[in-house]
C-alpha cells in the first residue's frame, strides 16, 4: 500500500502555466499520475498540456473533483495559494515553493487549523520535493525512476537527502512504500509525528527512514 497519493488522487496544478510548472507537470503525467487541471489566474477556459485551465482552485474542484493540489507559486503569493486550496475543500496540498515568509506559513497554519475535521487540509511543505507512491504516483519534483516499491517508508526534510536514501535502499534491494519531502523550511504544513502516525497505519510500511 502507501500513504497520502495513489493512483485515486485527482491532482490540480496551482501555477500550471508557468516553465517550471509545465515541465514538472509533465513528468508527473508520464509517471501516471492522474493530473486532471491547472489554475492560473485570468486563464480560465483555456487548455494547458492538454488540461483545463481554471482561474481558480474552487472552481477546478467543482469542475473536476479534484482532492489534491500541488502548487508552483512565486513566494509572495504562495501563502494565499495554499489557504485558497484549503477553502475550496481540497484535501492535500503540497507546496514545492520555497523561501516562503514565517509570517505568512504562521497566517496559513492558523487559517488551517480554524477549519474543521473532516476538511481540514493536509499541507506538505512548502519547499517539498513532493510525495512519490512508487508505481502508483508522484505529485511534486521527485525524480521517479530512482524509487522502487517496497515496505520501507522515508521523510525527509531535505530533497536531495530523500533521493539518496531511497537510491541506497533500492541498491541493497529495499524498496519504498511512500516517500514525503516535508519541506526545508522553518515552519511546515506537516512534522514527522503526524506522518509517522500514518506511516504506522498502514499494514504494508515495515519500516520508516526519517532525515531530519
Amino acid at each position: 500500500m502507501s500513504i497520502l497519493i495513489n493512483k485515486s488522487n485527482k491532482v490540480i496544478v496551482q501555477g500550471i502555466t508557468g516553465e517550471n510548472a509545465s515541465f514538472h507537470t509533465g513528468r508527473m503525467m508520464e509517471y501516471g499520475t492522474n493530473i486532471v487541471g491547472g489554475v492560473t489566474p485570468e486563464k480560465g477556459g483555456t487548455e494547458h498540456l492538454g488540461l483545463p485551465v481554471f482561474d481558480s482552485v474552487r472552481e477546478a474542484v467543482e469542475e473536476t473533483q479534484a482532492n489534491t493540489s500541488i502548487i508552483f507559486i512565486s513566494p509572495p503569493f504562495a501563502a494565499d495559494h495554499m489557504m485558497e486550496a484549503a477553502e475550496a475543500g481540497v484535501e492535500l496540498c503540497i507546496c514545492v515553493t520555497g523561501r516562503i515568509p514565517s509570517q505568512d506559513m504562521i497566517r496559513v497554519k492558523r487559517y488551517i487549523r480554524s477549519l474543521e475535521e473532516p476538511n481540514r487540509m493536509r499541507l506538505i511543505g512548502p519547499g517539498s520535493a513532493g510525495i512519490i507512491s512508487p508505481g502508483k504516483a508522484l505529485v511534486g519534483i521527485m525524480p521517479g525512476y530512482l524509487f522502487d516499491e517496497g515496505k520501507v517508508g522515508i521523510i525527509s526534510r531535505s530533497g536531495t537527502l530523500g533521493f539518496e536514501a531511497a537510491s541506497q535502499l533500492n541498491n541493497v534491494g529495499i524498496g519504498i512504500s511512500t516517500s514525503i519531502g516535508i519541506g526545508s523550511e522553518a515552519i511546515t504544513g506537516s512534522s514527522f509525528v503526524e506522518l509517522l502516525k500514518e506511516f504506522e497505519s498502514d499494514p504494508d510500511t515495515d519500516a520508516v527512514v526519517l532525515i531530519g
